[in-house]
């Protein structure tokens, strides 16, 4: 049974007070190790790019960029991008990377490793104080992120749909459904919904998710791309089911009733922080993902986005009524599964191929 999560009262005012105090220590020695980097006015800015702007972005300078600039001197330039991996590919082959840090999505991790994209960290926190697959040499995760089953309450007075199996349930649950426009997440979707079991999800059986796709295909009204979709599409009852991102349901500030939504059969995935190959200032780098990635930041951010901080110590950090809404909260997550990044970053390529010509038939 998953645990890591449970509350530690332990984690008191006085660790907190450690904690800040290794931290600057921290950052302040690994200053002094590279002195190289200090006296070079060109070395002085790291740019991080992150995804997509918004919230989640200004989260990310409020928790981590501001803090880490004041410990240690040295500005961030915060930068969006909408995860392009050609993008990143190409900017390491040229050979002029002018980027130091970037958040990447699990798959392009493997990917990128395995491609040799990326720098090899020179500082890593203790893996034990993080959740599995959370630290590599090559990158650390920041946030699991889910991906859940969403209705408009007031299209479901009696009973609300829970799981897969009945968004699938055209007959029991009518509408439109709304689902987002990638293979990825949707044919593990598929399958929950044809009875397969969480632990029975990979490989997946591309031929039989597919197949399941087709039988509500055309009860699936629209296509979203944007985060913003789903939680516009329930409210004005454009649709009344569809897949949507957690953090924008927990974002939602008003009419947060007419939207359900539950954890049973998410889709978790992390987002890893790397150095892409060539970057400048790697030691610099580096101490900025590691006090990303530590438990104050972390909680500090999670709060803002309503996504589960990989580090175990930041959840006693969190308010119990935001942290029973997180991903990584142990409720929630042993109702969901996480995304197998290895698996897709093998099999994305040809799978959206056919993702693309199945939607076209």
């Amino acid at each position: 049974m998953y645990s890591a999560f449970k509350f530690d009262k332990a984690y008191t005012k006085f660790s907190l007070i450690i904690w800040m105090t290794s931290i600057f220590v921290g950052l302040m020695n690994g200053c002094n190790e590279c002195p190289d980097e200090q006296m070079n006015p060109e070395n002085q800015s790291l740019t991080v790019v992150s995804y997509g702007g918004g919230a989640y972005q200004k989260s990310h300078q409020i928790a981590f960029c501001e803090p880490f600039t004041k410990y240690t001197g040295r500005p961030i330039n915060s930068v969006s991008w909408n995860a392009e991996y050609g993008k990143l590919k190409s900017m390491v082959a040229s050979g002029n990377v002018k980027w130091n840090v970037v958040e990447v999505t699990a798959a392009q991790f493997a990917r990128g490793k395995s491609e040799g994209l990326f720098e090899k960290l020179t500082l890593k926190p203790a893996e034990g104080d993080f959740l599995f697959k959370s630290i590599d040499d090559y990158g650390i995760a920041n946030v699991y992120w889910g991906t859940v089953m969403a209705y408009n309450s007031d299209a479901f007075p009696n009973k609300k749909p829970q799981t897969w199996r009945d968004f699938f349930d055209v007959k029991s649950f009518p509408g439109d459904r709304a689902l987002y426009d990638d293979p990825r997440g949707n044919l593990e979707f598929a399958l929950l919904a044809d009875g397969v079991a969480i632990e029975d999800l990979y490989p997946i059986d591309v031929d039989r998710a597919f197949k399941k796709l087709d039988t509500i295909k055309k009860e699936v009204r629209v296509w979203w791309s944007d985060g913003t979709q789903p939680v516009q599409l329930l409210l004005t009852n454009t649709v009344q089911l569809t897949s949507a991102w957690n953090g924008r349901i927990f974002a939602l500030e008003t009419n947060k009733d007419q939207i359900g939504f539950s954890w049973d059969g998410a889709g978790l995935e992390l987002d890893y922080w790397v150095i892409p190959r060539g970057a400048a200032n790697v030691s610099a780098s580096s101490r900025f993902i590691n006090f990303a990635s530590s438990a104050y930041p972390l909680a500090q951010q999670v709060q803002m986005i309503g996504y589960g901080p990989v580090n175990k110590k930041s959840i006693s950090l969190i308010p119990k009524a935001v942290a029973k809404q997180l991903p990584t909260y142990e409720s929630n997550w042993n109702k969901a599964f996480v995304v197998n990044a290895e698996w897709w970053s093998e099999n994305e390529e040809a799978v959206k191929t056919r993702w693309v010509a199945w939607k076209n038939q």
